[in-house]
């Protein structure tokens, strides 16, 4: 004999739904190369295509933003390039400082007594 719980076991029906694949996107030089191919095609079939609005402009169009997109992503690497120059010096500064705080702290704990700590950002332990 089932019991309720069994029954509602056995009623339950799965399906197994394979994952939605993702596409994944285009890097820049991936972009840039399909870019060249379509301009490539377009000049090969420019005749037929022209019936439906895609012209000489068209490739202008295209090249022209092949142009500014690489000129923006130069740009992009020369601030990558900056960023890093900046991270470390920003990671010196801030160990100069974690070595100075801590100096200054032993001190403040030789001279202040414990229950005054708290005011200069130290936990009131020895």
């Amino acid at each position: 004999m089932q019991t309720s719980s069994d029954a509602a076991t056995n009623s339950v029906k799965t399906v197994d739904v394979p994952p939605k694949t993702r596409r994944r996107p285009n890097t820049f030089a991936q972009t840039i190369k399909l870019a060249n191919n379509m301009v490539a095609g377009i000049q090969e079939y420019l005749q037929a295509l022209s019936t439906n609005g895609v012209n000489d402009t068209t490739i202008q169009t295209i090249n022209t933003l092949v142009e500014q997109a690489r000129t923006i992503e130069n740009d992009q690497e020369i601030l990558k390039g900056k960023l890093k120059e900046k991270t470390l010096e920003l990671d010196n500064k801030v160990a100069e400082l974690k070595d100075v705080l801590s100096k200054n702290r032993s001190i403040i704990k030789a001279v202040v007594p414990q229950k005054s700590w708290v005011g200069f950002g130290i936990s009131a332990t020895k």
